[in-house]
């Protein structure tokens, strides 16, 4: 769940009512994708799918601050993200900038934890971030409704993480309807296991994939909702697994595919998250503990692979 601290004094008037802040801090989460169904190509080129996301608590952090001057600025704690201006948090300060009619500029400092290439959402999640953090330096100009619209031309991933309450995407990833509140409470606390290879994936490779084996690779729109239906049904997470992406991705990343081959076998629930590399697992300390799941995980892949214990916030 996203948080905010004033890390500066807001200014106040005699009468204690606050004018502006002048940096805010925001928790900026991870996501992972419990389900996946992509549908094939719409009519814009984009494709349709159907997903249900959660958000999760382990994320960025990442701090936005009025600017003195007349430009945008961005640093990281990682050295490997860009800091140009093709950053989705540069392009939400443009395109905030330009819905509230103001030559307004801002200050973004991004302490990064989540892997870039991973499946996790960080870059969209980044950006709504940065969007949502404008708003409050501004006061609140900016509706929910209007923040969603922002949020949906800097990416598909993007208006999920406005309000990143678990949901039900659809569209292109731009419709979402939050979950009955019953169903977000099964969901929400649950642990999860992240665990990542030593490379990313790139995810315009993996829609093209998709796109060359076609048909097979699509799943119908039905097939997901039977999918949705039985969530609601059992309320059990585990029956929402699928991913369209993995065995195209799998394919090519054998070492992928091969862990969570073995992790199924050992009857250990794991998923690839959005379009990869990064996996994760609802785990069942009754099968296996998360201590056992890392050392699976470092003999397939390496002392170097990812790890992060976290949960479904």
């Amino acid at each position: 769940m996203l948080f905010c601290l004033a890390t500066a004094n807001s200014l106040r008037m005699n009468d204690g009512m606050s004018v502006a802040l002048d940096t805010v801090e925001l928790a900026s989460p991870a996501k992972v994708n419990l389900m996946l169904s992509v549908h094939g190509p719409q009519a814009d080129g984009f494709h349709a799918l159907t997903s249900v996301v959660v958000a999760l608590d382990f994320g960025d952090q990442l701090k936005v601050a009025r600017a003195h001057g007349t430009a945008d600025t961005l640093s990281c704690t990682d050295p490997e993200v860009p800091i140009g201006l093709d950053n989705l948090v540069l392009k939400a300060a443009r395109l905030f900038r330009e819905a509230v009619g103001e030559a307004v500029y801002f200050e973004f400092d991004l302490e990064k934890s989540i892997p870039m290439g991973a499946g996790l959402g960080g870059g969209s999640s980044n950006a709504s971030t940065a969007l949502l953090g404008m708003n409050q330096l501004m006061g609140e100009r900016l509706s929910k409704f209007e923040l969603l619209k922002l949020a949906a031309e800097l990416g598909s991933d993007c208006p999920f993480f406005i309000d990143p309450r678990p949901s039900l995407m659809s569209g292109r990833g731009e419709v979402i309807k939050p979950l009955d509140s019953s169903l977000a409470e099964v969901l929400r606390g649950l642990p999860i296991a992240l665990f990542r290879p030593n490379y990313s994936i790139n995810t315009h490779w993996a829609y093209g994939q998709l796109r060359r084996h076609a048909p097979a690779s699509y799943e119908s729109a039905s097939d997901a909702q039977l999918r949705v239906q039985e969530f609601i049904k059992s309320q059990e997470p585990r029956v929402l697994l699928f991913n369209s992406f993995e065995p195209i991705v799998g394919y090519k990343y054998i070492s992928l595919a091969c862990l969570l081959e073995l992790l199924r076998e050992k009857g250990i629930s794991a998923l690839m998250s959005g379009s990869g590399s990064c996996c994760f697992s609802i785990l069942n300390e009754n099968i296996c503990s998360f201590s056992r799941l890392h050392e699976i995980c470092c003999d397939a892949w390496g002392d170097s692979a990812f790890w992060v214990v976290t949960s479904v916030s």
